[in-house]
């Protein structure tokens, strides 16, 4: 879960903090995905700086689900300047190292600090926290892959089958962010409903 922080604008936490991980969605004042997906667009576009660290934070989540979705559900992250910092609990010392080096891993991250305490009965995610973290993945892939791009497509999940939709510039582009979320964990099927701008 991607934590506000004095650094960072509330409206950049929540909307990331939804994307990722919809389990946590009380946190964020109601916000419905629309209403998130808006503000991140709004953010990605006019606060290059920020983006920057909640593009970082947002792949960070992403890798922290592929390893383990639970612990994942009760780890927060938080990225300044290129440096992030984990807290929360993990199942396991072991999940606290590759975490730790999973985060490490992202472009753009210069240093983690990783305040995880280890708890082996975290409770499981359920089947709705399952979908969120094949979005967290999906969401942070197309990140990674497109920048900016990502955010104006919407991304939802349900058992395994993800749906994007949207208006992106390219037929390229477009393709790029398909084999991006087939690709992701947990992925079964990819609804396509990405619109080419001008149809190119």
């Amino acid at each position: 879960m991607t934590r506000m922080n004095r650094r960072t604008p509330f409206g950049a936490a929540a909307a990331l903090r939804v994307l990722t991980l919809a389990a946590a969605a009380a946190a964020t004042a109601g916000c419905t995905s629309a209403q998130v997906q808006d503000a991140a667009k709004s953010l990605a576009t006019g606060a290059p700086a920020a983006f920057g660290d909640l593009g970082a934070a947002a792949q960070v989540e992403a890798k922290l689900v592929r390893i383990d979705a639970d612990s994942a559900l009760h780890v927060a992250v938080s990225a300044h300047d290129g440096a992030v910092r984990l807290s929360g609990r993990v199942k396991s010392q072991a999940v606290a190292t590759r975490f730790a080096e999973a985060a490490k891993s992202v472009p753009g991250v210069k240093s983690v600090d990783a305040a995880l305490g280890v708890d082996a009965k975290l409770t499981p995610v359920s089947a709705q926290a399952r979908d969120a973290g094949t979005v967290a993945a999906v969401t942070g892939d197309l990140i990674g892959q497109t920048g900016v791009n990502a955010f104006a497509v919407k991304v939802r999940a349900h058992d395994g089958t993800v749906t994007l939709s949207g208006t992106v510039k390219s037929a390229a582009l477009r393709a790029t962010m398909l084999e991006a979320a087939k690709h992701a964990p947990g992925v079964r099927a990819v609804v396509d409903r990405l619109a080419v701008k001008g149809g190119d």
